[in-house]
């Protein structure tokens, strides 16, 4: 089994070197939503976030093949090489799940709907309630027009155990007085937020821990243990110039050269945020409470 074997999440943007894309969504410059047409996206919002939730509790869970053929556009966009495109390509990948994990059913962890994007974080075991098997999956899905246009999936092997005794999937964080609902403009001030510091540690800025992290820091990614000391750590070392850590915090190689990091696309529902590296192979989702990012999850594809 391979995963990364640091920290969590500077993987996404190891060979990132230029400067990140205006595309809407994955510049924290630009914004995901308007607050004049905040009312309208966050009804379309809702359509397409029950629109892809039924590929799970009924194409996958029930083995519905024709709702996926009800789901998704004939045009659907498939960027897993390995699968024809179209509602095929759908059912196939479900197929295969089945075939490799018998008895497996989905159990939706986090979902967000921004834009035109939904993205789902789930676990594929045939124990669902034991976190430690199966499969951690995040996959991002474009609606248009009532269908699924396209489709991204990043799949990790769940390891046995994990650095910090938290599992791959469940929150850790828990708000003293339960968890508040936030504006649209709240959401995106947040996506700014997590994105910029993302993109400011990974280029090595370490003055940003401690400006943006909570100490407490939730760490869900299996090799990392909790708090900011492990992220604080990997920076000495590498400042230092030690060898020791060929790889990023999460496991991949550092970034090397001048320029800014570059991810893909990025959401934020309610207080998570979702960013995506820009070959789509890790996918990080960052929990934002009174400015300070506090917890994290993230996928990061086998074999990565």
């Amino acid at each position: 089994m391979r995963y990364r074997k640091t920290l969590p999440w500077l993987a996404a943007v190891a060979c990132f070197a230029t400067a990140c894309s205006s595309t809407s969504g994955t510049d924290p410059d630009a914004p995901s939503t308007t607050s004049t047409a905040a009312g309208s996206s966050s009804a379309s919002e809702e359509r397409n976030k029950a629109l892809v939730l039924r590929l799970y509790s009924e194409a996958f869970n029930t083995n519905k093949t024709d709702v996926v053929k009800e789901l998704v556009g004939t045009d659907y966009v498939q960027h897993d090489k390995s699968l024809p495109g179209g509602a095929d390509g759908q059912v196939k990948q479900f197929k295969d799940l089945k075939t490799k994990i018998p008895g497996a059913v989905a159990t939706v962890k986090h979902v967000a709907t921004d834009r035109d994007l939904v993205a789902v974080h789930w676990h594929a075991s045939a124990t669902p309630a034991n976190e430690a098997t199966g499969e951690a999956k995040i996959d991002l899905y474009r609606v248009s027009n009532g269908k699924l246009v396209e489709h991204w999936g990043i799949t990790q092997t769940v390891p046995a155990k994990t650095a910090s005794g938290n599992s791959l999937f469940s929150d850790v964080y828990r708000y003293p007085k339960g968890a508040p609902t936030l504006s649209e403009e709240q959401e995106e001030k947040n996506r700014k937020f997590a994105v910029t510091a993302y993109r400011k540690l990974s280029d090595g800025e370490a003055t940003v821990i401690d400006k943006s992290w909570d100490p407490r820091y939730y760490q869900h990614n299996p090799a990392a243990a909790n708090g900011t000391g492990p992220l604080k750590q990997f920076l000495q070392q590498d400042a230092q110039g030690d060898p020791s850590p060929s790889s990023a915090p999460d496991g991949s190689t550092p970034p090397t050269g001048g320029g800014a990091t570059r991810f893909g696309n990025t959401l934020a529902d309610g207080d998570l945020v979702w960013v995506f590296s820009s070959d789509y192979v890790v996918a990080d989702i960052f929990r934002v409470v009174d400015g300070k990012i506090i917890e994290h999850w993230d996928v990061v594809a086998d074999g990565q």
